[in-house]
This record gives C-alpha cells, structure tokens and sequence, in this order.
C-alpha cells in the first residue's frame, strides 16, 4: 500500500496537490497560532480585531506564494534566469517575515507597563535592529560572492579589520562608561574616569592597528621616523599642546571642578581634553569672581608661558578685605568692633575645616598660616579713617560673603548714632568772599 501511495506521489500533479495541503495545513495552523498570541494581549477588541484581519491577510499572502513556488517554479526557471528568480522569491520571502517579526514586536512594546517614551524609544531599537538583519540577508542573498572577491584584497582587507577592531574596542568603551556612571561617586570623579576610559580606549586601539597594517617592525619604525620629522616641524604648536597636556596628566596642576587663572583668562575648569582645557569664564565685565556664562578653550601649551593661579587646589580658601571710611569725628573703636564682629560671624564655620586642611597643605607645600580668624587693619586717611576687615572666604563664594558682611555692616552702623562714613568733599571760594 505504501509503495502505491509513493507511486502516486511521483506523479508531479499529484505531488503538487499534497503539496499545497501541507502548505495550507502549515499556514492556517500558523496563523491560528499569531491570532491566539494577539488575542492574549492586554489590548482593546477593535485592536484585536484589526491585528487579526491583517494575520490572515498575511497568510494568504505567503500561502499564494508558496503556491508560486510549487505550481510556477519550473515555468518561471523557463522565463527568466534560475539565479534570479530565487533571489527573488526569497528576498520577498525574507521581507514579509521581517515585517511580520517587526510589528509583532511593536504590538508587544505597546503591550508593556511603562512610559510612551520608552515604547516609542524600544521601537525604534527594535526598527533598526530587524533592518540590519535584513540588510545582512540581502548582502547574503544579491552580493555574498562580490564581497568574497572585493575582501580578498589586502587594503580592503586591513580596513575592514580595524573597522572590526574599532567597533570592538567601542562596544567594550561603552560598557565600561555604563559601569563608571552606575558607581557611587562623585560627579567629578566619574568624568576623569570616563575621560580615562577614553584615552585607554584610544591607546589599545591604535597599538592593535600597527600589526594590522605594519608590513614589518623595521618597516612601521622607519615610516615613524621620517612621519615624526616632518609632523615636528609642521605640528609644533599641537605637540606643544599634547606636552602640555601630558604634564597636566602627570603633575596635576589643576582637575576638572578647579577655578584657574591662566594668563588674562579665569573659569572654572569642565573638562581636560588632549589639546585643550575648557574652562566656564568668570570675572571679565561681571564683578566678583562671578560666571559670565562663556565657555573658553584655553590650548594647554598655554601652561608652559603664562604663569597658572589654582584657586581651589588643596585649599579652597582665600583671603579677602573689605575697607570702610568713617569720619575722624566718629567712634572709629566701634566701627572697627562692628567689622571684626560681622567677619567672625561670616568666617565661624570654616575655622575649624581652615586649620585642617592648612595642616594638610603645610605636608606638601612650604606654606602656614599662625592666624585663620578674621582682623581688622587701622589707617589715617586724608579724610577720615580707614578700617580693613581681612578675612577668610570660600574662593567660589567670595561674593556671596562680600554682600553678606556688607548688609551686617550698614545695619549696625546705620544702628550708631556716633559713626558717620567719609567720603572726599570740596569747599569752593570766590575771591574776596569771607570764609566763615
């Protein structure tokens, strides 16, 4: 009976009609199958509905052309080029699942508890993944033996490896980026570890490319010798700049969050590059040490010719004054009370932080202080006497400070009755007018 059925079976009519069951079987149970998953989806009917339209209009499309495929196949080989023809059929083939795979992932993003914002951002993951593969497919299918040809030469070859080797050294880069903003420090700490991460990167890169392209050792160090000749002569001021930027590695003058002054420009040190430090300006025409909110690159050969202010390195602290004139007539003792008073009141809390790190500084540097607490200096004036308060202040609060002691001081002169400012005046006489 079985070697009657396999009989049957080698009538071509025959077999292409059990061909098409099969296929109708496999398709119909198919589709059963995607209409069941949608149906489990938290999603309204109308929804459902339209998905379940859409699966069978699917399936009939990819039954009919398996259709094609076991009825039309040997009539089209005829027409057209055999080669050509598959590539077709399976270019198509490929696609339809792609866009299958593609919307069935969408549907399941719509489906998940979270913000419309991540469902819009993993849709366009999963986009640009599903057309990668398929654009793989397609290399696979049209260009696999054109590829193999062009690879074949050694230029193409070298860079399709250190393409390779970048995109490796990347994706490792970015993991290890991932792991340092995930760690529990501070802000600047992370950012002098990823521009660390950085620089490794970019080393183990370029050492990986010299056996990549490097004939021989005696070769690559005698391309090196003549290239570093004319790049010293042509590049002076950028190696002038990656020296200095290698002293600022090695020695550490400044870090990232440092308040600099370096030549005629100040700011606040964001970020250290190779050839360049960038600096948040200060000062310029904003009074009190204050952000102008200009960003300025300052090249780091600059280091090596203008002499560098660190405001904050080890020592965060500076020593300002603020001077008043008060009238001889005046009690000038309690004016100098009032100012020695209101610093004590501003300076009080980092007295104790002040001796610390004046301790640690004194391990490092030649450099103390006997006296932290605030004092007043007395000076005779041409019109009246004039009282200094010298005190300690945070360098990035300086003006915050100035502006607190000042309003303290106004208040409590503005309170005596025996203390007056001074200020220049003028008398003018006519001639021959008395003077009374």
């Amino acid at each position: 009976m079985i070697d009657n059925w396999l009989a049957y079976l080698n009538d071509p009519l025959i077999r292409n009609a059990v061909l098409s069951a099969v296929a109708f079987i496999l398709v119909l149970l198919l589709i059963l199958f995607v209409r069941r998953f949608f149906h489990s989806l938290k999603i309204t009917d109308e929804k459902k509905q339209r998905l379940h339209r859409w699966t069978n209009r699917a399936g009939m499309i990819v039954y009919a052309m398996i259709l094609v495929r076991i009825w039309a196949y040997t009539y089209l080989m005829q027409l057209f080029r055999p080669d050509i023809v598959e590539k077709i059929l399976t270019t198509t083939i490929g696609l339809l699942i792609a866009g299958l795979a593609v919307y069935s992932v969408h549907r399941i993003i719509d489906a998940q508890k979270i913000t419309a914002e991540k469902k819009r951002q993993y849709s366009h993951w999963a986009m640009y993944i599903f057309i990668l593969l398929y654009g793989l497919v397609l290399i696979r299918i049209w260009a696999y033996t054109e590829l193999f040809r062009f690879f074949e030469n050694p230029v193409i070859d070298k860079l399709l490896k250190s393409g390779l080797v970048l995109g490796g050294v990347y994706f490792a880069l970015f993991f290890v980026r991932r792991y340092i903003n995930g760690m529990k420090i501070e802000i600047t700490q992370k950012h002098q570890y990823r521009k660390r991460a950085g620089y490794a990167a970019a080393l183990i890169y370029v050492i990986i490319l010299i056996p990549i392209w490097a004939g021989s050792t005696r070769q690559w160090a005698t391309v090196l010798s003549v290239m570093g000749a004319g790049v010293a002569l042509a590049l002076h001021e950028v190696l002038l700049n990656l020296a200095g930027w290698v002293y600022i590695m090695i020695r550490r003058p400044y870090r990232t969050g440092d308040r600099i002054e370096l030549g005629s420009i100040r700011g606040d040190v964001i970020d250290i590059q190779v050839f360049q430090t960038t600096l948040l300006e200060i000062g310029n025409w904003v009074d009190g040490d204050q952000s102008t909110g200009r960003v300025v690159h300052l090249p780091h050969g600059q280091i090596f010719r203008n002499p560098l202010f660190n405001y904050t390195k080890g020592f965060e602290y500076i020593w300002h004054e603020i001077s008043i004139l008060v009238t001889f007539e005046s009690n000038w003792e309690k004016a100098r009370d009032i100012l020695l008073k209101c610093g004590e009141e501003e300076s009080h809390e980092i007295q104790e932080q002040v001796q610390r790190k004046i301790a640690r500084m004194a391990r490092e540097f030649l450099i103390y202080y006997r006296k932290f607490t605030p004092i007043v200096y007395t000076k005779i004036e041409d019109c009246g006497v004039k009282l200094t308060l010298r005190y300690l202040t945070e360098a990035k609060k300086r003006r915050t400070g100035i502006d607190t002691i000042s309003r303290k001081i106004l208040t409590a002169i503005e309170a005596a009755k025996d203390i007056e400012f001074a200020y220049p005046t003028y008398r003018i006489y006519k001639r021959g007018e008395e003077q009374s």
